[in-house]
């Protein structure tokens, strides 16, 4: 399993960084956990055949977590006439709004491009990647869904931890990386500063952790001393960086 981070900012794009987007590649096949703008761009600019992509997991609907898929889904259903994938939102009205934008810009949805409602049950599996979304306390303020994702692949466990509460309120830092082993976890450094997210990597199970999805920029520096300090590597992700599992 390799992983590729093509945009690792935090809301808004930066003159170095896009905005949230993380390709997984297994046996060929290709994933996306979330979609900033512009996703599809990045993935023609890398050669990566369209055809390949199978599915995007999106982790709440924040713009800068789902444009992507509004541009992604409309040149799927419009130009790119062999492609075939599932685009999973966490709720039915970005389903609803997206698929009226596609039918006013390009006509019918044809069904090739497959929107589709991510819920706390929903388990995507295929011969290659299994993907189980878990809840967290991101939207729960305002009464809406946000996920983490723990995907398994080729016996590899990676956690994406997805945008968290503010200051880590109702201890929103995944509980799965607490209570089971991780090869890798990638959580976000948006909402919350060392020192609310410190007691948990304390107990965290992950071989490696990777910030991403970091602001404001000083906590750059804060995370580098956070390397090595719980007995595993800890650093933050720039846009391109690769991890193979």
């Amino acid at each position: 399993m390799k992983i590729t981070f093509l945009g690792t900012s935090h809301g808004v794009p930066a003159a170095d960084r896009y905005c949230s987007c993380a390709m997984i590649e297994v046996n060929g096949s290709v994933y996306l956990i979330d979609a900033g703008a512009p996703s599809v761009d990045l993935l023609i600019r890398r050669g990566v055949n369209l055809d390949d992509v199978r599915a995007v997991f999106t982790t709440h609907l924040h713009g800068d977590h789902v444009f992507g898929v509004i541009q992604m889904a409309s040149l799927f259903n419009w130009y790119f006439k062999t492609t075939d994938a599932d685009f999973y939102l966490t709720e039915q009205a970005g389903i609803d709004v997206i698929a009226k934008t596609i039918e006013t810009i390009d006509g019918a949805l044809c069904d090739r491009v497959r929107l589709k409602l991510m819920t706390q049950d929903t388990v995507w599996e295929d011969e290659n990647i299994r993907v189980t979304p878990l809840p967290t306390q991101h939207l729960a303020h305002i009464g809406r869904p946000a996920y983490s994702y723990l995907i398994e692949a080729e016996g590899k466990k990676v956690l994406f931890s997805g945008d968290l509460s503010n200051r880590l309120e109702k201890e929103d830092f995944p509980a799965y990386a607490l209570e089971n082993e991780v090869d890798l976890m990638i959580s976000e450094m948006a909402h919350f500063g060392v020192e609310h997210v410190s007691p948990y990597l304390e107990k965290c199970r992950a071989k490696e952790l990777l910030f991403n999805h970091v602001f404001p920029l000083h906590k750059l520096n804060e995370i580098r001393e956070l390397d090595g300090k719980y007995g595993y590597p800890i650093r933050a992700l720039e846009d391109g960086d690769e991890v193979e599992l």
